[in-house]
């Protein structure tokens, strides 16, 4: 008698011990973490509201604030918080401000046609 034809002989291939979801899932938490990770203690982005510190600084212009740096040097620019509001303030006026310093001013990333790092050099004091 031969083997029925409906019977395989060779195994089928076992599926994947689960979905490929689990795994996505895992790599999209670690780096939504690791975005506000950064966010949160290394790097952010901050939106310049006003004229304050133009030429430098105009409105509409977007930097990016290094939060590990907290001393402002010569020719800086840092950002405050004083009383609950962020403003930008050359590095001459934070000392006597008696403000928290949120980090410094190291890169404008918009607009394109003035991209680079940022000094308060020319800044109308």
């Amino acid at each position: 008698m031969s083997a029925s034809t409906a019977t395989d002989p060779v195994p089928a291939p076992v599926a994947a011990a689960g979905s490929w979801r689990p795994g996505l899932l895992v790599v999209l938490v670690v780096g939504v973490l690791a975005a506000a990770l950064v966010r949160g203690f290394l790097v952010e982005s901050y939106h310049v509201p006003s004229a304050a510190q133009a030429p430098t600084l105009e409105p509409g212009d977007r930097v990016l604030v290094l939060k590990t740096d907290r001393r402002a040097e010569a020719g800086d620019l840092a950002l405050v918080e004083d009383d609950g509001a962020l403003r930008v303030l050359p590095s001459t006026e934070v000392a006597g401000a008696g403000t928290d310093v949120v980090g410094t001013l190291v890169w404008r990333f918009w607009p394109l046609d003035r991209l680079g790092p940022v000094t308060s050099a020319g800044a109308a004091s």
